[in-house]
């Protein structure tokens, strides 16, 4: 992040807003210049997000799932301005261990962090609503490249994300919008702690497995205004792995 006016005058939606990674992407795009549509579900959560940057960010509490609407907001948002990317960071993970899986939960995960990103994609990149040459960011995740135990419908789920990508990617090329992948080892975020239980081993053991030790909201970040600024110009359908060496 080079410049201080890096995205000025640029518009970009973010879901999962309200925690984590996709916070700290819509408070540093508004820090570098560009107005941001933040959605979540966390209503206290998205106000403050607004209060720091209240001529930046937009807020809208809402479930991702619920396409009419998502198409309602992003509409709504495109009245002042046609959009130049989005980032798909809202996700859910639920242990899931094949002896006692719930297809339930597995439909909700894949909602949320798979089809949910599909929708966003096709309404963001539509000529309507896009400006040309914009760039489209998927947060998936390395669980998708290396398994866990018990993470079988989350896994799925980014690795279906994955792979849409690299599909949706050639489909946009003629548009000049961008689709990318990230994929985030273990991130300390509020859903870190909700996580320790999920791991056999404790949650300090996934931790050693990170050489570099687990990342940071603002390692995500910095490669996500990467593929978002036109520096990545000639980047797309590809998957960008960062987990301080888990993968290796």
């Amino acid at each position: 992040m080079n410049s201080l006016k890096e995205f000025e005058g640029k518009r970009f939606i973010i879901t999962g807003a309200s925690s984590g990674i996709g916070y700290k992407i819509s408070t540093d795009l508004a820090r570098l210049g560009a107005t941001v549509l933040a959605l979540g579900r966390n209503s206290e959560k998205l106000e403050s997000l607004k209060k720091f940057f209240p001529d930046k960010i937009e807020i809208e509490v809402l479930d991702v799932t619920d396409f009419a609407q998502l198409r309602v907001v992003v509409e709504k948002f495109v009245e002042r301005g046609k959009v130049d990317g989005c980032v798909h960071s809202a996700g859910i993970n639920k242990f899931t261990p094949l002896r006692a899986f719930n297809w339930t939960v597995f439909d909700k995960i894949m909602k949320i962090n798979l089809h949910a990103g599909i929708e966003l994609a096709r309404l963001v990149s539509s000529k309507k609503n896009s400006n040309e040459g914009g760039s489209i960011v998927m947060i998936a995740s390395v669980a998708a490249l290396k398994g866990e135990i018990g993470f079988t419908a989350y896994s799925a789920s980014k690795g279906a994300l994955i792979s849409a990508v690299k599909c949706m990617a050639l489909e946009l090329a003629s548009s000049k919008i961008r689709i990318n992948s990230i994929s985030p080892g273990v991130v300390q975020t509020e859903l870190t702690d909700t996580m320790a239980n999920f791991y056999p081993n404790g949650i300090e053991a996934v931790i050693k497995k990170h050489p570099l030790g687990i990342g940071t909201v603002e390692d995500i970040s910095n490669l996500t205004m990467f593929l978002l600024s036109d520096k990545s110009k000639w980047v797309s359908g590809s998957n960008y792995v960062i987990d301080g060496g888990y993968s290796i």
